[in-house]
């Protein structure tokens, strides 16, 4: 959500809105295509394999968010500015032990505690936009219209709407699965509802000052650090979220017992403290959550669901067929799987249509997304992996720069809501 101002930034606005919508639109269908399938899906090893790899990179980008929020609330709160890297290590420290948790229908107030502190936050945010709006409105640029940036948005839009993976996890813990649908819709409509308010307020006061987050644009200081709080606490209770349905995963392959034992703690530290090791190695926020929205995130969210399901659709479809036609018992073994040709032939016209046109909007999209994210994680703009940076500079130094904490607004990005000078203010701020 605080990443989708940039987003919009990026795409431009009518392009930025209808590629939300888009994705809106594919990832709610394929969300409720889930609900029927999805014991078929996780009998295929290939999707076990992407809900691992994708479950292990939404983990990752969750890690850096949080160790980026944590450096602005110390140094906020404590006057205490430490480097990113370490800060790493210490949230994945303080996260670890909730990672032992069995699954979230063992820690449901966690949900709801998490989606309580990010609706807190949007209405935060909207406060602080109305706060800064008469300063920073005035002096408003945007980017010009770049397929590369545009790419890259739709990479940090899949991945506000990629929690697919968890969906299976939360409707097999549900006493009655068969009302998932319901529960699909509710989430969409106020997920839908807060992400476009967010972006084009975002947008509209912001535009290209805006950073890899929209928080630190916020100049109302209370409501800035509020929301940093009520993110960083949404943000480490979603992390013990997202880790379930990869660690189950790999538990159920080996075999691990269901109950807590040193099997349990073995497997799951050493798979969290792997994805430490791939935040240290990547330390990267806005990028690395582009190439896992634009990668496996569009494989789950955009394609694989519709696949399996026009499969699912066209066998039952033809089974019902046989059968009215007497070419087939009713009694017979429901296990013949379907072509190709059997779904153009037994799939519904304006299902199958719809099915193309979100795996068209998937593989398109997913691919040439991907593409620009390696190009941009390569370059040299971002931060050296954090052991890189130990080597090179022969240690890290706990503590880090004073630079501001505050993206300011404007085109030069100077303008302060309170008049305070720009230097060691905004963060972006360089006096000549």
């Amino acid at each position: 959500m605080i990443a989708l101002p940039n987003a919009l930034v990026n795409a431009g606005l009518i392009p930025g809105l209808i590629l939300i919508t888009l994705c809106a639109l594919c990832s709610g269908y394929t969300g409720l295509q889930l609900s029927y399938n999805w014991t078929m899906l996780q009998k295929r090893s290939f999707i076990a394999v992407m809900i691992c790899l994708t479950q292990f990179g939404f983990a990752t980008v969750l890690i850096l968010l949080a160790a980026k929020n944590t450096a602005i609330l110390l140094h906020f709160f404590f006057s205490i500015k430490i480097n990113f890297c370490w800060l790493i290590v210490i949230v994945g420290l303080i996260v670890w032990p909730a990672t032992m948790l069995r699954s979230p229908m063992h820690f449901w107030q966690v949900a709801v505690f998490s989606a309580l502190s990010s609706s807190i936050a949007v209405c935060l945010l909207v406060i602080g936009f109305v706060h800064d709006a008469p300063v920073c409105g005035q002096d408003t640029s945007y980017r010009a219209f770049d397929l590369r940036n545009f790419f890259m948005a739709y990479g940090t839009m899949v991945f506000a709407f990629g929690g697919h993976a968890v969906f299976p996890t939360i409707q097999n813990d549900m006493r009655k699965p068969h009302l998932f649908t319901r529960s699909v819709w509710v989430a969409y409509v106020l997920i839908v509802t807060y992400y476009v308010v967010i972006s084009v307020m975002g947008y509209s006061i912001y535009g290209a000052s805006v950073g890899d987050a929209i928080i630190p644009s916020v100049q109302l200081q209370w409501v800035q650090q509020t929301v940093n709080l009520m993110i960083a606490l949404h943000v480490i209770t979603t992390i013990v979220i997202v880790f379930s349905p990869l660690t189950q995963q790999v538990e159920e392959i080996l075999r691990i017992p269901h109950h807590f034992g040193w099997q349990r703690f073995l497997v799951r530290s050493v798979l969290f403290w792997t994805v430490i090791f791939v935040a240290l190695s990547l330390p990267n926020f806005g990028p690395l959550l582009d190439l896992i929205g634009a990668s496996t995130m569009s494989v789950m969210t955009m394609i694989m669901p519709s696949i399996f399901y026009l499969f699912l659709c066209a066998s039952n479809n033809k089974r019902k067929t046989l059968i009215k036609e007497g070419n087939r018992p009713a009694d017979a073994p429901d296990n013949e799987g379907a072509t190709f040709k059997d779904i153009l032939n037994y799939v519904p016209r304006r299902v199958l249509v719809v099915n193309i046109f979100s795996l068209a909007f998937g593989i398109i999209g997913g691919l040439a997304a991907t593409g620009f994210s390696i190009v941009a994680l390569s370059s040299t703009d971002v931060a050296a992996p954090c052991y890189v940076q130990y080597i090179r500079q022969g240690g890290l130094p706990f503590v880090a720069s004073r630079d501001g904490t505050v993206n300011c607004c404007g085109t030069f990005q100077n303008i302060t809501v309170s008049g305070n000078s720009p230097t060691g203010y905004c963060s972006a701020f360089r006096p000549t």
